[in-house]
């Protein structure tokens, strides 16, 4: 279809298929591409946040976990302690032809005296004898055996008995005469602690008079007389005295098993809440067996313990991951599609004369005050963005939470990075851009900018080959600026030679006019003079945007050039396909600060 000459064609419908060029020359391809990995980002963020959470609830339990434990164990250890208690104060009865009930209770009061944590509140003495030398043992000792705390009741028959001959006066339910037999566990433990020569026996829990108590037993003779030393201590007072059971976020169950640990067997409880409760998110069990008890000490973690779930990490990460995503792919939209549009307002008006041009600088100007106007509206949110990671990276417990973080400040750094080479290329476009001179040393500049670099080598134990000339002379001129030119050449060149190519830093004095001469090569694939052409244009990419393999917006080179011409200088690029390519910056002789 033709058209008159000088008439643009605007009967002619647009395509949206995804090869036509939007504008210029930047297809809706490209746009895709762009939000894709915008999406990606965002999905990464949100991935990593679900397992920062993940990795917390699981730190969270960890930590009630060892809490539990180490509640349990001060428990365990307790009654460790206690049966140390009773077996020293066997010796008493080993080591003494008989023991009455004066040294028996100083034996008592000295347990206060040394600085235990807990001990035992109550001792006695119990003779062992046969059913048949009960009535003997009754009119030898003047006193009728009786059930513990019941003056008033018989103790009921039994193969064997174990009468109290000696007793503090802690416990007044042991008296003198009271048959431990005459109740199961204190029996069970009396037997086990007779037939056991110098092992201390503790008994499951029992009751009397509604208090809940337990007992350790150990055979020791006192005088001719067979027995056992035994020791009371109250439930209550062991846990009250060890640990403060009721933890903010733990609730604590103590359960007993009557015979052995087999699943059949009902256990009762003995200290604690009835049943776990509903809002539990996990039960932690420590089984123990002391002598005849049978122990089982359940914690229940509660959402309140340890003040909950730290979820502010996590939601940090998803948020401010997913923001960044969002900032850069709609920063880089709105880049290609402001190039687009300029580069179709300049086509379709270059057919015309005085119009068409001043169109086009007004479109220019229009570009520039846009990049202007981005880059200043962005540097502030990334900033806060790249202040939150720093603050919230030392707050992480683990190298892999401070991964993520330090993912979401790499993609922050970048983006301000970009943003800020924008801003020079706005100035530079306004002819606002003033040059800040001051002397610098060459070779320190060029050393920094190797230093600067070294984190991008595809291959760190490749590096960069360096060779300065001793000769280097200082110079006047903007050191951030002209450091900022070699930074952008060895990136490039990093970027072009890949991971099995080298990269060459070198400078010296030019022999012909004793200027500055820097020179960055590399062994990539080289450039055809057409992409030579592109790669000196503002926004233009040397591949295409589908098949690229480095990201840039396509200002690095044009900048450099810029910059290198505000010194009065030039940058030459040397280049063929397949044979590398080398970047020359000469800086003029009157730049050279002379001494």
């Amino acid at each position: 279809m033709s058209r008159e000459p000088g008439k643009p064609d605007q009967a002619r419908p647009r395509s949206l298929d995804a090869d036509r060029p939007l504008g210029g020359g930047v297809s809706l391809g490209a746009v895709a591409l762009v939000l894709l990995l915008t999406l990606l980002g965002v999905a990464g963020s949100i991935l990593g946040a679900l397992r920062l959470a993940e990795y917390s609830h699981r730190t969270w339990m960890e930590r009630g976990r060892s809490q539990a434990l180490d509640l349990s164990t001060a428990v365990d250890g307790a009654l460790l302690q206690l049966e140390a208690q009773i077996r020293a104060l066997a010796t008493l009865f080993y080591s003494s032809e008989f023991v009455d009930a004066g040294e028996l209770a100083s034996a008592e009061a000295g347990l206060y005296s040394e600085g235990l944590s807990v001990t035992l509140s109550g001792l006695a003495f119990a003779a062992i004898i046969d059913d048949s030398e009960r009535a003997d043992h009754e009119e030898r000792h003047s006193t009728r055996l009786t059930v513990p705390g019941r003056l008033d009741k018989p103790a009921p028959p039994a193969a064997s008995h174990f009468p109290v001959l000696l007793a503090s006066r802690s416990h007044s339910q042991f008296h003198r005469g009271a048959d431990l037999a005459a109740i199961a566990p204190l029996r069970s433990m009396a037997l086990s602690a007779a037939r056991l020569d110098r092992s201390v026996v503790m008994s499951p829990t029992f009751v009397i008079d509604d208090r809940r108590l337990i007992a350790f037993a150990v055979a020791a003779p006192n005088g001719v007389t067979q027995g056992l030393l035994v020791g009371f201590l109250e439930v209550d007072e062991l846990f009250e005295r060890m640990i403060r059971w009721e933890l903010p976020g733990l609730s604590m169950r103590l359960l007993e098993y009557p015979g052995s640990w087999e699943f059949d067997t009902e256990p009762q409880i003995v200290r604690g809440v009835t049943e776990p409760p509903r809002e539990a998110v996990v039960t932690f069990e420590h089984r123990f067996t002391h002598g005849e008890a049978r122990w089982n000490l359940q914690w229940s973690l509660l959402p309140s313990f340890d003040g909950g779930v730290d979820t502010v990490p996590a939601l940090m990460l998803g948020i401010g991951g997913s923001m960044l995503s969002l900032l850069v792919g709609l920063a880089v939209c709105l880049l290609i599609y402001q190039n687009a549009l300029i580069r179709r307002r300049v086509d379709e008006r270059t057919s015309e004369l005085s119009d068409a041009l001043n169109r086009a600088e007004a479109g220019n100007q229009a570009k520039t005050n846009f990049l202007a106007v981005i880059g200043h509206e962005l540097r502030t949110p990334l900033n806060a963005v790249i202040g939150f990671a720093d603050l919230l990276e030392h707050q992480q417990p683990t190298e892999s939470a401070r991964s993520y973080v330090r993912f979401v400040q790499g993609g922050g750094r970048h983006l301000l990075r970009l943003v800020t080479a924008l801003l020079e290329v706005a100035q530079a476009e306004s002819g606002g851009l003033i040059l800040e001179e001051s002397e610098i040393d060459v070779k320190a500049m060029l050393e920094e900018a190797v230093r600067s670099v070294e984190g991008a080598m595809m291959a760190p134990e490749s590096g960069i080959c360096v060779e300065l000339s001793e000769e280097l002379p200082s110079i006047r001129g903007d050191r951030e600026r002209l450091l900022l030119v070699v930074i952008n050449l060895v990136l490039n060149a990093i970027r072009a030679a890949g991971d099995q190519g080298t990269v060459a830093l070198a400078a010296e004095r030019r022999q012909e006019d004793g200027g500055v001469r820097i020179r960055v090569s590399d062994t990539g694939p080289g450039m055809t003079e057409g992409q030579v052409q592109a790669s000196l244009q503002l926004f233009e990419q040397v591949e295409s945007p589908m098949n690229r393999r480095h990201e840039g917006l396509g200002i690095g080179l044009p900048l450099c050039r810029h910059l290198v011409h505000l010194h009065g200088g030039s940058l030459e690029i040397d280049t063929r396909p397949g044979e590398g390519t080398t970047v020359t910056v000469d800086l003029p002789h009157h730049r050279i600060v002379t001494s």
